[in-house]
């Protein structure tokens, strides 16, 4: 499914997409510091993230897009619903972005599509969180209407003993 805005198409994830993913964030330390993931030493990584990516795809999941950008067709970043509570009515959504593209407005956009999308679809509460040291991210949240409810340690990276605290937000229907 696709979503667009006044400066982005949100599109499902095509096959070719590895080595743009690579080049604007997967590869990148600085998008990589506040998510739980790692970046990608080689576009072989991202192409195994890819791959994981069409195969949910495949399987009905459609909560997943690559953010690019409507003049240039640059592809910018993801967004995507990163778990649904056993209601079915409570969505998790995560992002990431190129690092080129912060501070630019371009999330709080797809954040917001999303979550009309969301909501459109049957969804009654979306939740995010953000690391404590990445603010920028939580000011996203502000601007998508989500309101801080709370603090939460998780792990710092997926397969990490670290932990790290993050803020979590809440926009309800």
């Amino acid at each position: 499914m696709v979503i667009e805005t006044d400066r982005l198409i949100l599109r499902p994830f095509g096959r070719d997409d590895a080595p743009r993913m690579f080049a604007s964030w997967t590869f990148d330390e600085n998008v990589a510091r506040y998510c739980r993931w790692y970046p990608h030493e080689n576009v072989e990584t991202t192409q195994r993230l890819l791959d994981m990516y069409l195969e949910q795809q495949e399987g009905g999941f459609e909560y997943r897009w690559a953010i690019t950008d409507k003049a240039s067709g640059d592809l910018m970043g993801c967004i995507d619903v990163i778990g649904i509570d056993d209601d079915g009515k409570t969505a998790d959504v995560g992002y990431a972005i190129g690092k080129k593209y912060w501070s630019k407005g371009y999330v709080t956009e797809a954040f917001r599509a999303v979550i009309q999308k969301l909501f459109d679809d049957g969804f009654t509460k979306i939740r995010a969180e953000h690391h404590i040291d990445n603010p920028a991210s939580g000011r996203v949240m502000q601007k998508c209407g989500m309101t801080c409810v709370g603090e939460a340690r998780f792990p710092a990276k997926f397969g990490s003993d670290e932990l790290c605290t993050v803020k979590i937000f809440e926009l309800e229907k």
